[in-house]
């Protein structure tokens, strides 16, 4: 491997272990409360690599979240064209495996010491796809867009649940469960959308 590629992997190691301090940390407490020496000592590097890498550890949360909704738009672009189908999706069932092998970084996230915007913005960006994909934006009808809240909604209650409860089912029973839901809110906003074209 040449000096470039021994760098470059370097960099990619150094800012791995630098996210995998934070989400350690926000699983004991609040960012705001996270000092950039507590965590360097953690990561194992120093506060000057740290400051080469980001300003501050909120330029460091802010990657990690973007990272986290990255994943989720590819995963979206996989699961909604599927959406009639009756069995349950892999797309769905590597999604839950990603939570199941990375719940240290979801929970995180998606716990108490989160940051409530982040889910704000997941909860929107998968909403807004949603939407786009039962109907065009500008029209989808009011119940059809509380319709795709609700499954929404009730998909982040499923995982907080599972990851709080120390996932005590598979992650492809955990699939399968949610599937089940979001084909119910589906076919019920498909059929408002047929009640609306016939008024």
């Amino acid at each position: 491997m040449n000096n470039k590629g021994e760098a470059n992997r370097s960099v990619r190691m150094t800012r791995r272990r630098l996210s995998d301090a934070l989400i350690t940390l926000l699983l004991e407490k609040p960012v705001r409360e996270i000092t950039v020496r507590e965590l360097t000592d953690l990561a194992r590097v120093s506060r000057g690599t740290f400051y080469f890498h980001y300003s501050d550890i909120y330029e460091l949360m802010d990657r990690v979240e973007q990272d986290q909704i990255d994943a989720m738009e590819r995963l979206m672009d996989d699961i909604l064209p599927r959406l009639n189908e009756d069995s349950t999706p892999e797309s769905l069932c590597m999604l839950y495996r990603y939570l199941d092998e990375n719940d240290g970084i979801c929970s995180a996230l998606l716990g108490p010491n989160g940051d409530p915007a982040f889910r704000r913005r997941l909860q929107t960006l998968i909403e807004e796809r949603c939407v786009g994909y039962i109907a065009p934006q500008e029209s989808a009808t009011p119940n059809q867009r509380y319709m795709v809240a609700f499954a929404v909604q009730g998909c982040f209650g499923n995982i907080e649940a599972w990851l709080q409860r120390g996932k005590p089912e598979s992650a492809a029973e955990m699939a399968h469960t949610t599937w089940t839901a979001v084909r119910a809110v589906k076919q019920a906003a498909a059929s408002q959308r047929i009640q609306s074209n016939q008024a």
